[in-house]
């Protein structure tokens, strides 16, 4: 009995070698076709948002083609709809920042030489004109600037092709994406047939484990972001606060990537009521993001993202530095479903393969669930498997189908 729990803690152990050898791998594979990643997140991200509404239609008995592309209208008109509301006001906002900014560096200028008056120093002798034409006829410094216009030349041209090619690419997206939805079913088959009988099951387990804990975060994290902008928005409106809806813009955008989106709107906020010499409106600013940060974390997270994975701080802002290393912005924007999916996915087989638990007790562990309102459970039919990308007994019945064709054969 001993020795057959060490084999399997060996095989365990083997299994882990492997997959971080197999990870070593698809990491050098996916540097050199790097290329097609950010389309395939977009179509990804898309497909986690627009597949509940697919399932809508299908139950209308609307055909997969249609309710995919009527999905995908849906979605363009409400994104058309939301832009034509706030643009107005937007271009409003931009052209008195545009217009103030001459009166902003006055400001920091004025500030700057306060608080070295404060501490004894001057910054006159930096800022006059004497001190600048002294600073550029500098031999050393004209090369530090000709090496900086050169440098800058070159890293423009490489960012303007970037962009280019960043657009061209994510044009993409939608047509993966409308491509996923309408050949779902196909690809959930073509994915049980690549894997040994005797663990379809389980790989159909656990594919619906992971695909709702990434579409609950996927929606759950553009919903809360829209009503992090939305508050935000109302906030500084509330203060009357200039460029709030700007703030609010930036403030839910940032809302993606965890712990950043109120933090960076109340320092914008702040700093905004500071430059017009109101230090109340700033307290008011960061007393309001404190609040919405607040509100967001304890009540319209917990509520909106109804499947959550246990993911601690550390692992959070771990992930987010490796994603950021490795992507950039794109690696922090999925650093945490796929830190969330790979936990499933290794948590599942440590605590089945080593603790000997039953699949269940290995996904509440992991997976928390909070249970929707009464009012809500009695509207649904499904309860939250109709959330699901990989619908688990769907699954199951196409293993259980791909299984007694084997034996038969």
């Amino acid at each position: 009995m001993r020795s057959d729990r060490l084999r399997q803690i060996a095989l365990t152990v083997w299994i882990a070698v492997g997959l971080v050898a197999l990870g070593w791998v698809f990491l050098i594979i996916g540097e050199a076709i790097r290329v097609i990643w950010l389309p395939l997140a977009f179509a990804a991200g898309l497909v986690f948002l627009l597949e509940p509404a697919v399932k809508v239609f299908e139950r209308l008995r609307i055909p997969r083609i249609i309710g995919s592309i009527l999905a995908f209208l849906v979605l363009v008109a409400v994104i058309v709809a939301v832009g034509a509301l706030v643009w107005p006001t937007v271009q409003t906002q931009g052209a008195e920042l545009i217009t103030q900014l001459p009166d902003l560096y006055v400001s920091v200028v004025s500030w700057l030489r306060e608080v070295a008056v404060a501490v004894g120093l001057s910054i006159d002798d930096f800022l006059s004109q004497e001190a600048i034409e002294a600073w550029l006829r500098d031999p050393a410094n004209q090369a530090t600037i000709q090496e900086l216009l050169f440098g800058f030349g070159a890293g423009a041209g490489v960012i303007l092709r970037g962009v280019a090619e960043t657009v061209a690419v994510v044009g993409l997206a939608p047509v993966l994406a409308i491509y996923l939805l309408i050949d779902m079913k196909r690809f959930k088959r073509n994915s049980l047939e690549l894997t040994p009988p005797a663990y379809r099951r389980e790989v159909a387990y656990v594919s619906g484990e992971v695909a709702t804990a990434m579409g609950s975060f996927v929606r759950g994290q553009l919903l809360v972001a829209l009503i992090v902008g939305i508050a935000s928005s109302i906030g500084m409106w509330a203060i009357d606060l200039p460029f709030w809806l700007l703030i609010g813009i930036v403030a839910g955008f940032l809302n993606l990537i965890p712990f950043l989106g109120p933090v960076v709107g109340g320092a914008l906020a702040a700093l905004v009521a500071l430059l017009h010499g109101d230090v109340w409106q700033a307290v008011w600013a960061v007393a309001i993001m404190i609040l919405v940060q607040q509100v967001d974390n304890h009540l319209i997270t917990p509520m909106i993202q109804r499947a959550r994975v246990n993911l601690s701080p550390l692992v959070i802002v771990l992930a987010l530095i490796v994603g950021a290393a490795l992507a950039g912005l794109l690696g922090v924007l999925v650093a945490i479903p796929a830190t969330a999916a790979i936990r499933i996915v290794v948590g599942h087989l440590w605590r089945t393969r080593v603790l000997g638990q039953s699949w269940q007790e290995a996904t509440d562990a992991m997976i928390e669930v909070t249970e929707p309102p009464e009012r809500l459970v009695r509207i649904s039919r499904k309860g939250t498997d109709q959330t699901r990308l990989f619908d688990t007994q769907e699954m199951e019945q196409l293993s259980e189908d791909e299984v007694s064709e084997d034996q038969k054969v």
